[in-house]
């Protein structure tokens, strides 16, 4: 196929990429299903461009939203414990947009992927595979997109068969000059086309497509960058590809997107070794606290052990000091009798006793004379 490139003045506006906030001239879609937004920080969450819901644990997003300013993959804009990403459609400055917020565990690019922008040395390599996937620690709350649409549909699209639509968590207003910070809010903009101009910044025509807004229905802001553009098909609804800049005209808006279909088979093989990697790091997670609980419980009842041989070593001392105790009271006592028996003095009187002309002296405490004889 021909490759077009657009007009020089285009392709200056088409070269910000920094980071999304929302859409101009779109209409508030809180409750919208699949547009996320990133989250940073625990005392002071910020956001930080947008993403869509693509797959189970999925989300796709910009790769310049992730990976460092001027730096290669896989060299990231902060560590990996420090991302988050927002249930789909919510208001992000709402406290549950932070108790609801899902952790992200892997992040994916283009191992080639290159964020420099230098346009005036023509160096545009942050606009070449401008894709990144999430793998998130759990499922986001609604459904996430049907499925990337082939490339036979963006080639149907770019030549005018259907309508696409666009969410995004960028700056607001009616127009770039009264431009300001997002609200919090996604923001919805329908009724855009596809066109087939291409770019100087992604040579390869099936990774680039750039969207036409329906006049003044809609313009990319600071914070869209990562937002998906979709479209309903049947009861389906595809993802044409990732918004990773914008521009136009005074009255034309565009917005310039990677294509996603061709990295659908790196997502497919990233995806089954994050569900592998996931396995092995659940199946560690639950051996370790099992381990953990294990060192607990042993711990328990050693403690239940030792407490018990204390306490039964205090009742066998107490016992045994009782016991002590009336001996020795005992001992006390008996010396204390035999000292009164001692003290006390036996009085012994005599008496004299006949039987005729014998007589016979009897000696005693109480004397008593013996049989046949009689007291003198």
């Amino acid at each position: 196929m021909k490759f077009r490139v657009l007009a020089a003045t285009l392709l200056i506006l088409l070269s910000s990429v920094s980071p999304a906030s929302s859409i101009l001239n779109g209409s508030a879609a809180v409750g919208s299903e699949y547009v996320v937004t990133i989250l940073f920080g625990d005392d002071k969450v910020s956001n930080h461009c947008t993403g869509a819901y693509l797959r189970p644990r999925v989300v796709v997003t910009a790769a310049h939203c992730v990976i460092k300013q001027g730096g290669r993959a896989p060299e990231l804009t902060r560590p990996i414990s420090d991302w988050y990403v927002s249930q789909p459609g919510i208001d992000w400055t709402t406290p549950v947009a932070r108790t609801s917020r899902v952790k992200v565990i892997k992040i994916w690019t283009d191992p080639n992927y290159f964020n420099r922008w230098e346009p005036d040395n023509g160096l545009r390599e942050t606009q070449v595979d401008d894709v990144a996937f999430l793998f998130l620690e759990s499922e986001l709350k609604g459904p996430h997109v049907t499925r990337a649409a082939t490339r036979e549909e963006i080639e149907e699209f770019r030549f005018g068969k259907g309508r696409a639509f666009h969410l995004g968590y960028g700056c607001i207003g009616q127009s770039w000059e009264e431009r300001k910070n997002n609200d919090g809010k996604p923001y919805l903009a329908e009724e855009i086309v596809g066109t087939n101009q291409g770019s100087l910044s992604t040579p390869i025509w099936d990774r680039f497509l750039l969207a036409q807004y329906a006049l003044g229905k809609g313009e990319t802001c600071s914070g869209d960058s990562g937002s998906p553009l979709l479209m309903r098909k049947d009861s389906e609804v595809l993802y044409l590809g990732t918004i990773f800049a914008g521009g136009g005209s005074s009255q034309i808006k565009y917005a310039a997107t990677t294509v996603l279909w061709p990295f659908v088979p790196a997502l497919d093989k990233a995806y089954a070794e994050f569900l592998i990697e996931d396995t092995k790091r659940r199946e560690l997670q639950a051996k370790q606290e099992a381990d953990a609980k294990a060192v607990t419980d042993k711990a328990a009842v050693e403690k239940i052990i030792q407490d018990a041989k204390l306490e039964a070593e205090k009742i066998i001392q107490d016992a045994k000091l009782e016991a002590e105790k009336i001996i020795q009271d005992a001992k006390l006592e008996a010396e204390k009798m035999l000292m009164a028996a001692r003290a006390t003095v036996v009085k012994k009187t005599t008496i004299i006793c006949t039987k005729g002309k014998l007589t016979k002296k009897v000696t005693a405490v109480i004397p008593k004379c013996p049989s046949g004889y009689t007291k003198k």
